[in-house]
């Protein structure tokens, strides 16, 4: 799930005006919202409790891209509840002291040239999560059928 801004469209489909708008503040929100799957912003559904195994997307499944200070809570946020954070930086300029202290700072995890290309090292590290992500939810699925098992017997 790729999440952000959406427009309002004219009737020739063009884009005329933000339909809504996800500043730097909100984006934390956004992310618990998408890991519940509540995503719309009237629905205060985003506070109530979730068991582990009722999470829409965990944590551990997201991948956040960012280039500046305004991601950084979000980046952190993944990170320090198993997700991916990817920090991009400018390729022509090479300018990768931002990326090194994000890093330094465990706000990343990894970091490469803002090039969303085919090919690009970009792609090949999001190929590298989603193969990851792919055996963590064979684990997880497998755990969670363990303490259902578990808790049925309990039960008995």
């Amino acid at each position: 799930m790729i999440y952000g801004s959406s427009f309002f469209y004219d009737d020739d489909g063009v884009a005329v005006w933000p339909a809504q708008v996800i500043n730097y503040t909100d984006k934390t929100q956004f992310l618990f919202r998408i890991e519940k799957g509540v995503l719309d912003v009237n629905n205060d559904g985003v506070n109530d409790f979730f068991k582990p195994d009722e999470m829409r997307i965990p944590f551990i499944n997201i991948v956040y891209i960012g280039d500046s200070d305004t991601d950084v809570p979000c980046m952190k946020l993944v990170n320090i509840n198993g997700g991916h954070s990817i920090g991009v930086y400018n390729s022509e300029t090479n300018d990768k002291r931002n990326v090194f202290r994000m890093l330094k700072e465990n706000r990343i995890k990894y970091f490469v040239p803002a090039d969303y290309t085919e090919n690009s090292q970009l792609e090949h590290l999001v190929h590298c999560i989603i193969d990851r992500t792919r055996s963590n939810e064979v684990l997880e699925r497998m755990h969670y059928d363990c303490i259902d098992e578990s808790n049925q017997e309990s039960s008995r």
